[in-house]
């Protein structure tokens, strides 16, 4: 693992003058397809403070953001696979590193943060979808597979939050 950058982290609600950033580095992730208007609109509507959805946004000393991701309470790209989920159950969605930035710890640090977030909150664990290679990302983060998706060949992955 490459030397993690210094960094800020934090709420996107308290810096809304990055949401546009968020959205357009979410947009490149994604393959850049069509405009980043959508993305942007997506990633104002869950840029909450109290509670969820609520987006973490990790920026560099110079103001440019590194990284963000989403705590929500959906997760529909895992189908019928939420069924075994309380309703609110937090989720992890849109996780993203500027390219430049990876393999150095950025993605630890906020999937470490979302924990504290959800325990903050009063949930005792949180789920995610995700792809092969990410899947392994969660999997050293010690979450544990609990289901294939039933709607994509993605994997469903849970981690119990341990109160502080």
């Amino acid at each position: 693992m490459r030397e993690r950058p210094a960094l800020f982290l934090g709420l996107l609600a308290d810096q809304p003058e990055l949401i546009a950033q968020v959205g357009a580095l979410r947009w490149r992730a994604a393959g850049s397809v069509g405009t980043p208007g959508p993305w942007i609109e997506s990633t104002a509507r869950t840029a909450g403070r109290d509670r969820l959805p609520l987006t973490l946004v990790a920026t560099g000393l110079d103001g440019e953001v590194i990284g963000a991701v989403t705590l929500d309470t959906t997760a529909d790209a895992a189908g019928e696979s939420t069924a075994a989920c309380a309703p609110g159950t937090p989720w992890v969605v849109r996780m993203v590193v500027r390219p430049g930035e990876r393999r150095c710890g950025v993605g630890r640090l906020m999937a470490s943060a979302l924990e504290d977030l959800a325990r903050e909150h009063g949930h005792d664990e949180l789920w995610v979808v995700a792809a092969d290679d990410d899947a392994n990302f969660y999997r050293h983060c010690g979450w544990l597979d609990h289901a294939p998706a039933t709607e994509t060949s993605d994997v469903v992955l849970r981690k119990a939050v341990v109160p502080a």
